[in-house]
């Protein structure tokens, strides 16, 4: 099972092809590489391709810490310097389309081209992700850890938030659930302020940071409460020469999404 050691966490990743290196950031406050199996097969035809459960979601692992822009961040940055690579396109949905214009802000240098889809933000997404965290939160201080870690279900929009590891590893579980669940509710409550409070646009982004990134950008937008149309083509004009690609999300039109990423990094590599 191939693991790094990232920030103090064991990220799981799987890779796939060889060539100028992709890495995918899957969406959600856990974010797991299986959502990315329609597209990870074409996209490898031309390209080393390497997805990861982040840090809170499936194979990976981690102690339970406050999450944060920059730690997500960190954790792509320090997978690559795990993966020997100096640079690499990034892609992502959702919050995996935040990773992905963070890292941009952050450490351009290492970044080659963004293709950031289903791009999350506004007040109903906001909520909803937070609710997540404070029922996480409520019920660890009301029912004891156990009920929380309990209540996950990947199925279930609106269980709580826990780390997935908890579900099948039992030493693992033991730790979460032997925290005092004061410590547990305040990194639930601390995560909340880390990742919403601030005059977002769009998910860990203002119109500031959003106007600061020059890597060549390609969005796909998204089309419901929590990716609201208005937010991506607002960080389409904020963007600059962002690009705009009406393309559904990977999972709803995988080949419609392969063929126009492949065209725009072909695109970018003929422009470097």
């Amino acid at each position: 099972m191939p693991s790094a050691k990232v920030n103090g966490a064991e990220i799981y990743y799987e890779e796939a092809g060889s060539g100028p290196p992709i890495i995918l950031s899957a969406g959600g406050l856990q974010g797991t590489l299986a959502g990315y199996g329609p597209v990870m097969e074409e996209l490898s035809r031309e390209h080393r391709v390497i997805t990861y459960d982040r840090r809170f979601g499936g194979q990976s692992s981690s102690p339970l810490v406050v999450q944060t822009w920059d730690m997500v961040c960190q954790d792509v940055m320090g997978l690559m310097d795990v993966l020997g690579i100096d640079a690499a396109y990034l892609g992502g949905g959702s919050f995996g389309a935040a990773i992905s214009f963070g890292c941009a802000l952050r450490d351009p240098e290492r970044v080659r081209a963004i293709f950031p889809s289903n791009i999350a933000g506004g007040v109903i997404c906001d909520s909803y992700l937070a609710m997540k965290l404070f029922k996480s939160a409520d019920m660890a201080l009301n029912q004891g850890i156990k009920a929380a870690v309990d209540a996950f279900d990947p199925d279930d929009r609106f269980s709580p938030f826990t780390p997935e590891r908890a579900q099948y590893d039992p030493e693992y579980r033991k730790t979460l659930e032997d925290m005092d669940p004061q410590d547990f509710a305040q990194v639930m409550r601390d995560t909340i302020y880390a990742l919403f409070e601030g005059p977002y646009l769009s998910l860990g982004m203002t119109e500031k940071t959003l106007k600061s990134i020059h890597t060549p950008t390609m969005i796909m937008p998204g089309n419901n409460d929590i990716h609201p149309r208005a937010v991506a083509q607002q960080v389409h004009r904020l963007i600059p020469n962002c690009r705009w690609a009406e393309v559904a999300p990977h999972s709803e039109a995988p080949e419609k999404y392969v063929h126009r990423v492949m065209e725009f990094l072909a695109e970018v590599e003929a422009g470097s």
